[in-house]
């Protein structure tokens, strides 16, 4: 029916070593060059004791060029075959030891072949037989080890190559228990038809050669930073690197464990399935325990043992139900593995400054591909098993739950969007993954549960791979919106009203004043959230996968008979409770209504619009924005109201219902929407930006932000129908609803009932195309211009527009340290250079005599005012001084030096007298700002008993801070 997703399992922990081995190696090679990156952290004004997330990341972001500069002098990256080298280092050397440990367990010494042990041939031909009910294409090698007194065996080596070994008590036993010997190798044989044994000892491998080459050098580094605490008479503090390596171990073990688990179980089931005796299993396992504490405390220990009990695996022989469960603990795993993955992974990046959106799907990829093949079969296989066995359905959200805690405690060990804190500055957004897990794993066991109930082929394997393949692109966009948006959210992410203002400005030009957006509500609040959901890459393909797989299986229908895919010695009991399946029109219905209301609505908001029209240069800023949340808001209220009706009539499978509606709506809402700003200007009592008929692309207009409109709000329609789907079931849950009398399928002659199906099939066929399409094309669209490497320029310009520059008080030593790191990592260099072109510039006017030609003028002077236009960038290419009074004269420095520079040039070409004189006294100017600067450092330094600067400072001089243009 559905395999026990123990592979997918195990290729969970060998991602994460290989991706933990290059990001831990990263920290050790970094710690142990000799690199300054904390010295580049305070002259950027990062103040030390600020263990938050937001302020040091805007202090070094909006100053990203000099940042970048100054690491590159003091704290190089490594070069990347530092990085690569050791994740291949970990895979040869765990392949070399894969290949090395069967040799070790079958050397000569330890184990003899079978034919030494058997010399009359007697287990041969028995083992034949065996292997021949097992369904083995060949026998496996057989040795045995005489050693062993238990009467066990184990098999090793690789599936196609393995060895079984038999301990030498189970040969002396065969004769008095052939029972146990014969279920013993048929366990083991069963191993083999598993295919369980490569990826066992690919785990073992990789693990142990991760705690010689990896764990091992992190952790000697780790405690030799301790040591240097302790010699400096400090007291070390607990660090969360030194904590992310210990739940790195503890989850890497309690997962391999639940695993192997798992796999010994399921290697009982197939061996029973063979005919195995199940009292066969007597004494294997570790014994229940025995005495109150020991019982109180088994939960708690079985969860580290790689070996289940012994009533644990008797009672999964009489009953299987709990390996259809889905506990907690794999989900809590799932959901951590995944976060410290893709952190880990992502990593590797952050030395190089190429961590555009692209590369942050590309690093979520295989996480979410992990995280959906592992919690996506379990849950599967919980529907299945309950479908089979006329139990009740699951609903998966106290194990998305656990899985979403999982990906929480993922976010607090890594650190993400809290600094170097324990908890970030809005704990309460931690709570947002707990809720995800919960949905998503409400949307597989319902999907699931559709899909079983309409499947018609003889497997569930292909209606399981179309489900996990859009729990995929759905995890994968929104571990890059959490990564991204949540966790900066979380961690203090916040924007100044009159950066966001003139950012949207310079979206959406016009001549009309920026004070008008100011004011405008959830300026700071809403729409910098909503701006995340829209730069998410395919997110509205993922939206659309969540509502389309559900409606493909609701066209199917459910088929007359029994189900195909049922096992014919699985049958369904009569007396099961069958929940029904809705009708596909009672769903689509209200979507399809709604999303005419909402084109209703669409109109409305155009005419609205029209009413309070601006000039033509004025359509953009606030106007604009208007219309976006005018817009946004008359495809959400329709999309809440299809969603309510879509809910209460479909029952158990109310949270794909009330996605389905309330997605139909908002595709058929932004249809119209799309054709609207088409064509923008046709109707004059609707257009809205233009004044002329034509066919203009919506896509193509400036002022409507279509892409991101379209992402938005396919997110707002998501949220919308989980949020109506939650109050349907708390409502159901408090009122349940009355039975009914099913209504007939058919009308008399049944025809037209089956026409009228097959148009609904057809109008969700149609539907399906049309987002599935839309959303691809758009998405790869979108997909390729953010996946280009940032440019940095752009980058630091606005996170300094929209966050402003951080100037948080601090204390007077750190205020020393920042201005000393400032100074002397690359400040003093340019003050210097600023002091010489002072110099040089008073040098050439001293040698100006009367009668000298303009040639000659020309020739002294404008080699020192081009080279004063240098120090106008001094303020991009190195860190803004962090001393307020400092770096106000720093600033006055750069813009006299620029202005004076360019006039200089301007007059010399002009041989304009007056505006050379002019330019020479803005030059002047910012000789004298260098001058104060220079001296204001000086006493910053000195007042905190450091060296002042080299230059000794001047007295008596004042900079002009006014610069006039």
């Amino acid at each position: 029916m559905l395999g026990a997703g123990t592979s997918v399992r195990f290729a969970m922990l060998l991602f994460l070593l290989l991706a933990a081995s290059g990001s831990m190696m990263l920290t050790v090679i970094i710690g142990l060059s000799d690199g300054d990156r904390a010295g580049c952290e305070l002259a950027a004004g990062v103040d030390p004791d600020d263990s938050g997330f937001w302020g040091p990341a805007v202090s070094t972001t909006g100053q990203i060029h000099a940042f970048q500069y100054c690491e590159s002098l003091w704290a190089p990256a490594p070069s990347w075959w530092q990085i690569a080298a050791w994740p291949a280092l970990l895979a040869v050397s765990a392949a070399l030891l894969f290949r090395f440990l069967p040799l070790w367990k079958a050397r000569r010494g330890r184990v003899v072949p079978l034919e030494a042990a058997d010399p009359d041939g007697e287990l041969r031909p028995l083992l034949a037989e065996l292997a021949a009910t097992a369904g083995l294409s060949a026998m496996p090698r057989v040795v045995v080890d005489p050693a062993a007194g238990s009467t066990g065996a184990v098999v090793f080596g690789r599936t196609r190559r393995p060895v079984v070994c038999l301990d030498g008590g189970l040969l002396v036993t065969r004769h008095r228990d052939p029972v146990r010997f014969r279920t013993v190798l048929l366990h083991e044989l069963a191993h083999i038809a598993n295919r369980d044994i490569t990826l066992t000892y690919a785990t073992v491998s990789v693990w142990r050669v991760f705690l010689v080459l990896v764990l091992l050098p992190y952790l000697l580094l780790q405690g030799y930073w301790v040591h240097e605490a302790l010699e400096a008479g400090n007291v070390p503090s607990l660090d969360r690197k030194v904590l992310l390596a210990a739940f790195m171990v503890a989850l890497v073990h309690l997962a391999r464990s639940d695993t192997l688990r798992s796999r010994e179980v399921y290697a009982d089931l197939t061996a029973l399935r063979w005919g195995a005796d199940p009292h066969g299993w007597a004494g294997g396992g570790p014994p229940d325990a025995a005495g109150p504490l020991r019982r109180a405390l088994a939960p708690i220990l079985e969860q580290w043992r790689t070996h289940p009990r012994l009533g644990l695996r008797q009672g999964a022989l009489s009953d299987p139900a709990p390996l259809f469960r889905a506990a907690s603990l794999p989900f809590f795993l799932t959901g951590a593995a995944a976060v410290v993955a893709a952190v880990h992974l992502l990593f590797h990046f952050a030395p190089y400054y190429i961590a555009s959106s692209g590369v942050y799907l590309a690093a979520s990829l295989v996480p979410a591909a992990l995280v959906a093949g592992v919690a996506g079969i379990a849950l599967w296989r919980a529907v299945a098993y309950a479908v089979l066995t006329g139990a009740r359905v699951p609903s998966g959200i106290a194990a998305g739950a656990w899985m979403g805690a999982g990906m929480t405690a993922g976010t607090l060990l890594t650190g993400m969007g809290a600094g170097s804190a324990w908890l970030p500055e809005r704990p309460y957004v931690l709570l947002l993954p707990v809720a995800v897990g919960a949905a998503f794993a409400w949307w597989i066991t319902q999907c699931a549960h559709l899909w079983a109930r309409t499947w018609r082929g003889r497997t569930l394997r292909p209606a399981l791979l179309l489900g996990l393949g859009a729990v995929f692109l759905a995890l994968a966009s929104w571990f890059v919106w959490w990564q991204l948006g949540g966790a900066a959210y979380a961690g203090g992410y916040s924007m100044r009203a009159e950066g966001v203002a003139q950012w949207l400005v310079g979206r959406f030009p016009t001549t009309a004043p920026v004070r008008e957006l100011v004011g405008a509500p959830g300026l700071t609040t809403l729409l910098p959230v909503l701006d995340t959901f829209g730069g998410t890459p395919l997110v509205a393909l993922a939206a659309t996968v969540l509502w389309v797989v559900p409606l493909a299986a609701w066209a199917v229908g459910p088929g007359a008979g029994a189900l195909r895919w049922t096992p014919a010695s699985a049958p369904v009991p009569a007396s099961a409770p069958v929940d029904p399946v809705p009708a596909l029109r009672r769903v689509l219905l209200p979507g399809l209504l709604c999303g005419a209301l909402a084109c209703v609505a669409l109109v409305a908001v155009q005419v609205y619009m029209h009413g309070g029209q601006p000039g033509p240069d004025a359509r953009g800023g606030l106007y604009a924005v208007r219309y976006a949340g005018w817009t946004l808001l008359a495809l959400a209220v329709p999309s809440a109201l299809a969603a309510t009706a879509a809910g209460v009539a479909a029952g158990r499978f109310g949270l794909i219902g009330c996605l389905v509606a309330a997605q139909t709506a908002t595709l058929l809402g932004f249809a119209g929407t799309t054709a609207l700003v088409s064509l923008d200007g046709c109707v004059e009592a609707l257009s809205v930006f233009q004044d002329g008929c034509a066919w203009r692309p919506a896509w193509q207009v400036g002022l409507f932000p279509y892409v991101q409109l379209l992402n938005i709000a396919s997110v707002v329609a998501t949220l919308v129908a989980g949020a109506v789907a939650v109050g349907v079931a708390v409502v159901r849950r408090v009122r349940p609803p009355r039975s009914r009398v099913p209504r007939r399928a058919a009308r008399p002659g049944g025809v037209p009932a089956r026409a009228a199906v097959v148009r609904w099939r057809l109008v969700a066929g149609l539907l399906c195309t049309l987002a599935a399409g839309t959303s691809a094309i758009v998405g790869a669209v979108h997909l390729r211009v953010l996946s280009a490497v940032p440019d940095l320029t752009v980058t630091q310009r606005v996170t300094t527009q929209l966050a402003g520059v951080p100037d948080r008080p601090v204390p007077a030593g750190t205020r020393v340290r920042q201005v000393h790191a400032w100074y002397h990592l690359s400040g003093d260099g340019l003050v210097e250079l600023a002091t010489t072109y002072n110099i040089r510039l008073n040098a050439a006017l001293r040698g100006v005599r009367k009668g000298d030609s303009w040639d000659s003028l020309d020739r002294r002077l404008r080699p020192v005012c081009a080279d004063w236009g240098r120090a106008e960038v001094f303020e991009v290419i190195w860190f803004r001084v962090p001393d307020r009074s400092a770096q106000a004269d720093w600033h006055a420095l750069g813009a006299w030096a620029g202005q004076g520079s360019r006039r200089c040039l301007q007059g010399l070409d002009a041989r304009d007298v007056p505006a050379v004189m002019e330019a020479l006294r803005e030059l002047d100017a910012a000789g004298r700002c260098a001058a104060t600067a220079n001296a204001r450092i000086d006493a910053v330094l000195r007042a905190g008993g450091r060296a002042g600067t080299f230059r000794p400072p001047a007295k008596g001089i004042t900079c002009n801070r006014l610069v006039q243009p």
